[in-house]
């Protein structure tokens, strides 16, 4: 049978310096089956003109309304029965879909997988307040998962705009009791430049706790 298509979804805003690469390691995938789909969220540089140089890729366009939304159209884009998420700011290592999609294939009781990570930093970028420490191995957006997964626990919140709309997912993934696998692979890489959202601790000090607080509101709402 031919293996299933895969929608590799990438969101981007203001990214022109690092989409190209993003969408490139995406067509380069070992896998056979994947359509790419690059959202520019309301971009006020050249983002959507370089997406639009290169092809064999979608690519819609859409008023600023942050990276969950986008990651959301991308989605609803998608014709592929599994999706992958990529930040315009990364690069994908070339067996990643063939080795995370090939896991959910041998193991169908998994609902999602995900992978390690590799952390580069661009020159002269200050490292933010996560990677000052040990940086973490496992990125919420290395995670594969069926599209009809996807749809059932709700996608991601779009109320979430400062970020960790990515961990707000996989919390509620975990909240539901999703079985899951962690790869060893290392299977993503992912840019710090002086430019990254979480740069900014302040914010995503906030959106962590904001985070944490919507998994209280919905634990009491669920007791209730």
């Amino acid at each position: 049978m031919p293996e299933p298509l895969v929608s590799v979804v990438i969101p981007a805003f203001d990214a022109e310096k690092f989409v190209g690469e993003a969408i490139e390691s995406s067509l380069a995938q070992t896998y056979p089956q994947v359509e790419t789909i690059v959202v520019d969220d309301g971009s006020g540089d050249r983002t959507a003109a370089v997406a639009s140089e290169i092809e064999g890729i979608t690519l819609i366009r859409q008023q600023n309304r942050g990276v969950a939304a986008a990651r959301n159209a991308g989605v609803a884009a998608g014709t592929g029965e599994f999706v992958a998420f990529l930040d315009a700011d990364d690069a994908m290592l070339p067996r990643r879909l063939e080795v995370q999609v090939g896991h959910l294939l041998a193991n169908p009781e998994i609902g999602y997988v995900l992978a390690m990570q590799e952390v580069f930093v661009e020159d002269g970028a200050p490292l933010p307040f996560w990677a000052r420490g040990e940086a973490p191995t496992i990125y919420p957006m290395s995670m594969v998962m069926s599209r009809r997964l996807f749809d059932e626990i709700g996608g991601f919140d779009e109320e979430l705009r400062g970020g960790n709309d990515d961990a707000d997912l996989l919390m509620r993934l975990s909240e539901a009791e999703v079985p899951f696998a962690r790869l060893p692979d290392v299977l993503v890489r992912r840019r710090i430049h002086a430019t990254n959202v979480t740069q900014d601790e302040v914010r995503a000090k906030t959106a962590v706790f904001e985070l944490f607080k919507r998994r209280i509101d919905r634990h009491r709402a669920g007791g209730a």
